[in-house]
């Protein structure tokens, strides 16, 4: 028979219940200051305790760990709605069972029965490579979702031709046409090049109009603009007949020729303003 120290309890879920609430916070991006997580540990820690003391049955119930644990997320997390309040104890829940399998899972590998006593090394290992599995995971689905929100198809009609252009909506895109103040969108010139009379892209490296057909000479835009390292500058620009950025047709835009890659891997040849879609995502 294994004798179990309180304090040795204390110790190994305190730290457990950190690491809990921590990957929790990591998830939901919730505000919890570091007193607070502490603060909550303890608390777990302090519960662990009570179910091992005499007429602990109530700790042991299922109602009395619901109630426990939507407590324990009440106090650690500063959440203003009930819907946020929501999701923070399912993600707690969530990232609970996901440490108790990993637990599980490495007690199955030595060869040990899940009824077991769960040794030091057990918990301090499962536990760590289960946060870091977490956090990764996280990471990943995070910037699945930033890259689903922010790429997005976009064709360009002008004079009857349509261009399609992969797009990066660019919240540093803050470009107006002085005099329409319609938003201006980048584009790579050789992405639409197939849509533009000759003379309109000779119009990049020479910065003169010359030439050009009289349909097309009053869609023609100069757009100013500021970048780092370069104090003024103009983009040679044109009025289109539509945008089309995902599911949205623009009719008020104007569309900026840009000479240079504006991605060096080409997962994307146009900057979207975010004027074009509303002012966001």
């Amino acid at each position: 028979m294994r004798t179990i120290y309180i304090d040795e309890i204390f110790v190994l879920n305190g730290a457990v219940n950190y690491i809990l609430l921590l990957a929790t916070k990591r998830i939901i991006r919730g505000k919890s200051s570091q007193p607070r997580l502490l603060f909550s540990s303890i608390i777990g820690a302090i519960y662990a305790v009570f179910m091992f003391l005499p007429h602990s049955e109530f700790f042991y119930s299922f109602m009395g760990k619901f109630l426990f644990s939507l407590s324990l997320v009440a106090i650690t997390y500063k959440t203003k709605k009930f819907k946020q309040y929501i999701k923070a104890v399912a993600v707690f829940y969530m990232v609970s069972f996901a440490f108790g399998g990993a637990s599980y899972a490495f007690m199955s590998l030595i060869g040990k029965s899940a009824l077991s006593y769960l040794p030091l090394k057990i918990l301090a290992t499962s536990t760590v490579i289960t946060y870091i599995c977490i956090v990764l995971l996280s990471s990943y689905c995070r910037r699945l979702a930033y890259k689903e929100r922010c790429f997005m198809p976009v064709s360009i009609t002008v004079c009857g031709n349509t261009a399609l252009v992969n797009g990066f909506l660019d919240t540093g895109n803050c470009l107006y046409e002085p005099i329409s103040e319609s938003p201006v969108m980048v584009v790579e010139s050789r992405s639409v090049e197939n849509i533009l009379p000759p003379q309109v892209l000779s119009l990049l490296d020479k910065k003169y109009i010359k030439d050009l057909p009289p349909d097309f000479g009053r869609r023609i835009r100069l757009i100013p603009y500021c970048s780092v390292g370069k104090k003024r500058g103009v983009i040679i620009g044109f009025k289109p007949d539509r945008v089309t950025v995902g599911d949205k047709v623009v009719y008020d835009v104007v569309v900026g020729l840009c000479s240079n890659r504006l991605s060096q891997d080409d997962s994307y040849s146009a900057l979207v303003n975010p004027q074009i879609l509303g002012g966001g995502i």
